[in-house]
């Protein structure tokens, strides 16, 4: 006689963080001079703009006595101050100043992620090695076209994996049973060249209102998804995620939409979509991740989502998940 195993919901794990792109803040929210705690990769982080204007995202803690430098941390020209004894760090992470002594030691020195700065979101690129990027952020042309409107914000926080939160993009079934759809729409999965990029085709011609919708997936937790609802009828929800840690996301939306059906089209789709949201949310935080699921002859597109996410991770055990 065999003992039942222990519940999945005590003994299952996550994966680790997959590489890319993420964002970590709102641009409007970081002012000149201004610094912001960042929790992150289940790392603590401190968050800063120079006098001049430029970001910096590095480890919080200073290497002299443990002082989380964003909080109570202060800018100083380019350089991050600790509020403990007050030495100061450049944005390359050297100590550039302890007041009290002449001679900085050596290992001064505190560790910078690379962040970048674009449509309206502060990035850093995450990597386990902490290496450069990889691949460049992707081009947005609608965000800076006077015929689109200026962006709509949303944020949420789900306890769930950021992978678990992206496989939703290859998975059309589910709009039926979670979003209440009617059926499930005809749709495709198909990857670029490269490998790489991800896209989802989805034809909702019999929906209550009929539309197209491609989502780009650049990466896990980093999609936009272009809806059209007929000519000069169209839509962007620009997604992109924070992993807090293996077990919660934070995810940042930023809706535009054509000038011609903003009134129409503003606020009550973004409630619409923060109302779908709210439809995954129970899944998401009473699911387990499935390191290797059982999938039928018909979650082809869930099958392909599982072999094309296996490049964002670096360890061996996450990159064995399969079908």
């Amino acid at each position: 006689m065999s003992i039942v195993e222990a519940c999945e919901s005590r003994t299952n794990t996550t994966p680790e963080f997959p590489m890319g792109w993420f964002s970590v803040a709102r641009s409007h929210e970081l002012g000149v001079g201004e610094v912001t705690r960042v929790t992150a990769f289940d790392r603590e982080m401190a968050l800063y703009r120079t006098q001049s204007g430029r970001p910096v995202l590095q480890d919080a803690f200073c290497p002299h006595l443990g002082a989380h430098l964003g909080v109570e941390g202060r800018v100083v020209d380019e350089s991050l101050q600790c509020p403990f004894h007050g030495w100061r760090f450049d944005p390359d992470g050297k100590c550039v100043e302890i007041p009290y002594c002449q001679e900085i030691p050596e290992r001064a020195r505190i560790r910078i992620w690379h962040c970048e700065e674009k449509h309206g979101q502060i990035w850093i690129w995450f990597h386990p090695e902490n290496t450069l990027p990889q691949w460049a952020l992707p081009d947005v042309p609608e965000f800076d076209d006077e015929n689109w409107t200026e962006p709509r914000f949303a944020e949420f926080d789900v306890p769930a994996h950021v992978q678990d939160i992206a496989e939703n993009s290859c998975d059309p079934v589910h709009f039926q049973y979670v979003h209440k759809q009617a059926e499930v729409p005809p749709s495709e999965v198909t990857i670029e060249d490269n490998g790489r990029i991800l896209h989802l085709n989805s034809d909702a011609k019999d929906a209550e209102i009929p539309h197209k919708l491609h989502a780009t997936v650049f990466s896990p937790g980093h999609a936009l998804v272009h809806t059209s609802y007929g000519p000069g009828a169209e839509m962007i929800v620009y997604n992109s995620a924070q992993p807090v840690d293996r077990h919660n996301t934070k995810m940042r939306w930023s809706l535009i939409v054509r000038k011609e059906i903003a009134d129409m089209a503003g606020d009550q789709v973004m409630q619409g979509i923060i109302d779908g949201l709210g439809d995954d949310y129970p899944i998401w935080a009473n699911k387990v991740h499935k390191h290797k699921p059982l999938f039928c002859r018909e979650d082809k597109t869930l099958v392909l989502f599982r072999k094309w996410v296996r490049q964002f991770y670096l360890t061996s055990a996450d990159q064995r998940e399969t079908a």
